[in-house]
């Protein structure tokens, strides 16, 4: 029993030999700073783990008060997507810039006991909010480009920069608890994207590609529609012509394969005319055709994404 008391009382007297900040940062911080704190075995990883928590707050206050997070919703046809909004991008934007922010933390204090380094890392929320708010206004800018552009790509990425500038507000708000009103509202883009598929116009496509699945095909179906073109087969105000092909290059590694991968993309007016044309190389390694597509994958669908916009038929 007294052996029991004795452990007790040690235990007890580690927890109370910590500082004050270790177990309430935030009340050990003036109102004009936003603090957290790390533990781990070493000093560094004690830094780390600091940071880390500082991004869990705003992670943590922007989920209870908002809706961006990693989701999609789509429309599907027999080929496959051919309509979504996928946030998965503009959440991966904003922790990357989350991440720089908090870079700029600086260590307030450093505690070590027998089993571990604590170390609390504070923001200036003055200083911090003044980065947030030139993010949002370079964002602004460039989305009012966006719109004088006036073409349908550009409505899109003026809506997925006006995703990102949501979501910088979100954590800018933890900081201030006030709004910065951008000038350029959602509500206007949706109405610009309106007008533009009440034109109805319409793009016959055809596709010709290396594998089953048809990536291709899903990926330029997908970027049409959101540009609210119609789809068809034809008799359409214009033309989409594309093709995908590899070609097997040489390698050394036993075991593997390594492939080029080219798309080529042509686009025609009513009489017949090429009015535009692409072309996208991209040479992957795999253990098969098969797996050295697949690796391919994503680079193709991110240049349909970048660059259709080039085939000049808006």
């Amino acid at each position: 029993m007294m052996k029991v008391s004795i452990l007790l009382f040690f235990m007890q007297f580690n927890v109370f030999a910590l500082p004050a900040w270790v177990n309430s940062p935030m009340t050990f911080c003036p109102p004009t700073e936003l603090c957290a704190v790390g533990e781990a075995a070493g000093a560094l990883g004690a830094e780390v783990a600091a940071r880390e928590s500082l991004a869990k707050i705003f992670s943590t206050k922007v989920k209870s008060s908002s809706s961006i997070v990693t989701t999609s919703e789509s429309k599907t046809d027999g080929d496959g997507v051919i309509s979504g909004d996928v946030s998965e991008d503009t959440y991966k934007n904003i922790q990357e810039f989350t991440e720089e922010v908090i870079e700029g933390a600086y260590i307030k204090e450093r505690f070590e006991n027998s089993e571990s380094f604590f170390a609390l890392v504070a923001l200036h929320k003055r200083k911090t909010s003044s980065i947030f708010e030139d993010r949002m206004k370079t964002i602004d800018s460039e989305v009012k480009s966006f719109i004088a552009d006036g073409r349908r790509s550009s409505l899109n990425k003026a809506l997925k920069k006006l995703k990102i500038r949501s979501a910088i507000h979100d954590r800018y708000r933890i900081l201030r608890n006030i709004d910065y009103p951008g000038p350029v509202k959602v509500s206007e883009i949706l109405t610009l994207k309106r007008a533009k598929k009440a034109l109805g116009v319409k793009v016959s496509l055809t596709v010709k590609e290396i594998s089953k699945t048809r990536e291709v095909l899903k990926s330029v179906k997908l970027n049409l529609s959101d540009n609210d073109f119609i789809i068809t087969k034809e008799n359409g105000d214009y033309k989409v012509a594309v093709s995908l092909t590899q070609e097997s290059q040489y390698i050394k590694v036993k075991g593997f394969v390594k492939n080029k991968f080219i798309l080529n993309a042509k686009s025609f007016d009513k009489t017949g005319n090429e009015i535009g044309a692409l072309k996208y190389e991209i040479i992957q390694t795999g253990r098969s055709v098969e797996q050295a597509y697949e690796n391919a994958v994503p680079g193709i669908k991110n240049f349909i994404n970048e660059k259709f916009d080039e085939l000049n038929i808006d």
